[in-house]
């Protein structure tokens, strides 16, 4: 074998060789698959929380500030929430499908817009003498406390 072959003899007696049997990769591969998957979980739970944090922060800055920016922001969801329900469960058409002017969800955002300023701005008006009278009026009465009864 001359130079060579004495050479890579000795660089292969110093080299440890080791023997598997097929169960021990077979189990060897799936200890890295599950060490995998965990470390992906671990990183998808992290990403999942931040986002969820952020959007928590997001959601308590809308809640706090003056009175005036809580309200308006509750009555944009309140709004919302509404138009939403019918739009949805009652069949009424979305204001980009058809004219603002003639529309029957326009027309509702905008009065009940206007009947907030009115109540907001209406410093002598108290909010039990309006909820009796929007009961009169309507025969919906919803007081903080009761679930379902409407």
């Amino acid at each position: 074998m001359g130079k060579n072959g004495a050479l890579l003899r000795q660089q292969k007696a110093q080299r440890a060789t080791y023997t598997f049997t097929r169960e021990q990769l077979e189990e060897h591969d799936r200890q890295i698959r599950m060490e995998t998957i965990n470390r992906k979980k671990d990183e998808l739970k992290a990403y999942a929380r931040g986002v969820l944090d952020a959007d928590f922060a997001e959601r308590q800055k809308l809640l706090e500030g003056s009175a005036t920016d809580v309200t308006v922001n509750v009555f944009c969801m309140l709004i919302s929430i509404s138009c939403v329900v019918l739009v949805r469960d009652f069949g009424w058409k979305p204001i980009w499908k058809h004219s603002t002017s003639r529309n029957r969800l326009a027309r509702f955002a905008t009065a009940v817009q206007q009947e907030t300023e009115r109540l907001v701005n209406d410093e002598l008006l108290d909010i039990r003498k309006y909820a009796a009278k929007a009961w009169d009026i309507t025969g919906v009465r919803l007081e903080p406390g009761e679930e379902g009864d409407a």
